[in-house]
């Protein structure tokens, strides 16, 4: 017995009526085998996430050294890409979320030196989310920096391969390259037919077009399938209408292969990566295959795709200069338009 003293007056009380009482309950808001099992389903749901961020990791690591291990073995050609000597990089418009990928597509089969068929600045913009392709016009006339003298764009190649014609474009443009690709049109075919072919628009005319002087026969409508060497074919139509066009044509190409990565298999994509590897020449060492490969995959997946030309009609007036006939740039307009194509929208 205990006595309890309620408003002065002594009463005696049994102890358990004590602990019966509601309003003197002694008892914790969470009984201690109930707050076990919460701390223990916290237990578990951490142990499973940190689980699930080692797979991703060990996963991460994996793929980066399949991809760089299947470049490095694969013979393709690494070339070391200086600085631009003629330009400060101050002078170049760039950003850390912005990657610009020079593609140069040449025709070298007969061995010789070759000017640059097309050339595509790819830009991955993780800032706004897109994908943005600049066709640079083969006959637009620029200073050729190493020169010291004004000549097709193109020719930068024949003067000084991939790393001239990149200090060319940006000299002119005052765009910062980060990294080029080069390939040859045997890649080219190689990969779409690695990929089972590309669906692309062709109108009536680029099909009368291509069957009247070439080999193959194609037929016109929203959704052609054309293997390699009818894309081929395709990308490099010009005598049907312009140059602008013929650009166009290309970054149809392009779009549609990109199309295609997205619904092809992680081992198939790689396997025909791997098959035109020793065909490709660029400035990207093993590691920076694997890292750009993960940056392209998840742009293709989740961003829009723009493209332009480069100059623009209102950009360049055309005519001769000496014997041959050129576009010529207004590039105060070309580097604004430029800038803002591929930095602000």
């Amino acid at each position: 017995m205990k006595d309890i003293y309620i408003s002065g007056e002594p009463r005696e009380v049994e102890m358990e009526d004590v602990f019966s009482d509601s309003s003197h309950s002694l008892q914790s808001p969470d009984p201690p085998e109930k707050g076990k099992k919460r701390r223990k389903k916290k237990r578990k749901k951490k142990s499973r996430l940190i689980k699930f961020i080692k797979a991703v990791f060990i996963i991460f690591v994996v793929i980066t050294l399949l991809i760089s291990g299947t470049a490095l073995v694969s013979g393709y050609k690494f070339r070391f890409h200086k600085r631009n000597q003629y330009i400060s990089i101050t002078d170049l418009y760039n950003s850390p979320f912005v990657t610009n990928i020079l593609l140069i597509g040449t025709d070298e089969a007969s061995g010789g030196a070759s000017r640059s068929d097309s050339m595509i600045l790819l830009s991955l913009d993780y800032t706004h989310g897109k994908i943005k392709m600049t066709s640079f016009l083969r006959d637009c006339l620029v200073m050729i920096p190493s020169k010291g003298t004004k000549n097709k764009l193109n020719s930068a190649y024949v003067y000084g391969g991939a790393q001239l014609l990149c200090d060319t474009i940006e000299y002119n443009f005052r765009v910062d390259i980060d990294r080029y690709v080069k390939v040859d049109f045997d890649m080219f075919t190689k990969m779409i037919d690695n990929l089972g072919g590309i669906d692309i628009e062709v109108t009536a005319a680029e099909a009368d077009f291509i069957n009247r002087t070439t080999r193959h026969t194609v037929s016109s409508g929203k959704s052609v399938h054309l293997n390699g060497a009818e894309a081929l074919v395709y990308a490099r139509i010009r005598k049907l209408d312009s140059d602008y066009m013929r650009t166009f044509r290309q970054r149809k190409i392009i779009t549609a292969l990109i199309d295609k990565f997205t619904h092809t298999s992680p081992l198939e994509l790689i396997k025909a990566v791997n098959s035109v590897l020793p065909l490709l020449e660029t400035d990207l060492n093993p590691l920076d295959i694997a890292f750009t490969a993960y940056k392209g995959a998840f742009a293709a997946a989740f961003f829009d795709i723009q493209q332009m030309k480069m100059p623009e009609d209102n950009m360049m007036r055309t005519g001769y200069v000496g014997n041959q006939w050129a576009e010529i740039p207004d590039l105060a307009k070309c580097i604004q338009a430029l800038y803002d194509f591929i930095y602000k929208s």
